[in-house]
């Protein structure tokens, strides 16, 4: 097995293509695994003796958690010290080839690396330079997106731990870049600028690579009951007074004084 995964389904013919060009312009070895489609999703939660704790999750949501619990599952399997994971809708910055093909900048005791950006605003450190400009950070705050990552056999083994205790309760991005960065001692980082990038993230308006999970999820968002204008006023407020609590401004405040900010993650071409 590759220490390089591309999740895709078995009969996504552009999107293969599509990989298969990218990484070998890039000059990367790399496998794919093929994604677990939903009619798989009942097989799979009865192999690994999982469960599904919410209604809030479509069928092909639980089917991309269950794509990455088995990758972890692998990593342990084959005593793999770290995967790569990327997802077959991506781009690569120029920087990817030198970064991805020499991975002796990988920190020790590391859990997991996000290589990808969303374009949001995260709370990163100063980090330690890489090299061609980029920096590997610290991150301690959520950015959501599953597009590419560095998992350790360490990170899997609190992943695999945490859902079996948790059960699939929410978007697997959710556990890993959220869910883990809570977890006290867990070691998550971001590459800063990011190595890759999601065609629906980098060209917004871009029908290439259309997502049936995107599709699965609209059902499930417009089911949810709008709040009326006075519940819209006291969720805002309370959102409000709890950034104000005492325990999140100490927070907010140790982390400035540990030299971290809140950035927005850009990518380089």
């Amino acid at each position: 097995m590759s220490k390089i995964s591309v999740i895709s389904l078995i009969n996504e013919y552009e999107r293969r293509q599509h990989i298969d060009a990218l990484f070998d312009k890039y000059n990367l070895d790399y496998s794919y695994f093929d994604a677990i489609n939903k009619s798989q999703v009942k097989d799979i939660l009865q192999k690994y003796d999982l469960t599904v704790n919410t209604d809030r999750m479509s069928l092909g949501e639980v089917a991309c958690y269950l794509s990455h619990y088995c990758l972890w599952q692998q990593v342990l399997e084959r005593d793999l010290p770290y995967l790569m994971v990327f997802e077959d809708d991506i781009y690569f910055s120029k920087s990817a080839k030198t970064l991805l093909n020499n991975i002796d900048w990988l920190p020790d005791g590391f859990d997991v690396i996000k290589l990808e950006t969303m374009y949001d605003r995260v709370i990163i450190n100063k980090g330690t330079n890489l090299l061609l400009g980029h920096k590997l950070c610290q991150m301690q705050s959520r950015h959501m997106g599953m597009a590419g990552y560095i998992v350790s056999q360490q990170g899997v083994h609190k992943l695999l731990a945490m859902t079996k205790k948790l059960g699939i309760d929410r978007p697997v991005d959710h556990i890993m870049f959220d869910r883990l960065i809570l977890d006290k001692g867990s070691s998550v980082h971001q590459v800063y600028p990011a190595l890759c990038i999601q065609d629906k993230i980098y060209n917004k308006d871009s029908i290439q690579f259309k997502s049936e999970l995107e599709n699965t999820r609209k059902p499930l968002q417009t089911r949810k009951e709008k709040p009326s204008g006075a519940k819209k006023i006291n969720k805002e407020l309370t959102r409000v007074f709890e950034q104000l609590l005492p325990k999140h401004m100490y927070y907010t405040g140790w982390l400035v004084i540990k030299g971290y900010k809140k950035q927005k993650i850009t990518y380089l071409e």
